[in-house]
């Protein structure tokens, strides 16, 4: 009957039928229906007030999802410090002060500790 949920803003008794004029709360735009007296069981009333009764796993889901979304923007390494990897400064640079910066990224950065070194520390000739 109406293409979006509505604030009901008047209502005109027409004989049999009434004149409903309500706006629209998703767009604002200003809806009117004549609607007889077997159309209005069809309608849905909502409470006045909000309610506080949803999922609250669902709601702490979202809230998380915006914390993460804005941890970026005050920790740009905020990926790293909720990890169990600890990187060196190094590491932090070739990362976050060169590969970031390009336009498509198309490199493995990989880091072997210790390949190429013997028991003892010293490079295998």
């Amino acid at each position: 009957m109406l293409p979006e949920p509505v604030e009901v803003l008047v209502v005109t008794p027409l004989g049999d039928a009434f004149k409903i004029v309500g706006a629209g709360q998703k767009t604002g735009q200003v809806h009117q229906r004549v609607l007889r007296l077997d159309q209005l069981q069809f309608l849905e009333a909502t409470p006045g007030h909000q309610l506080f009764d949803g999922d609250a796993a669902r709601f702490r889901l979202g809230i998380e999802a915006a914390r993460l979304g804005l941890a970026y923007e005050y920790d740009p390494y905020f990926s790293l410090s909720i990890s169990r990897v600890d990187p060196l400064p190094h590491q932090l640079e070739a990362v976050y002060d060169y590969f970031m910066h390009l336009p498509r990224i198309r490199f493995l950065l990989a880091d072997d500790p210790g390949a190429g070194k013997n028991d003892h520390g010293r490079p295998i000739t």
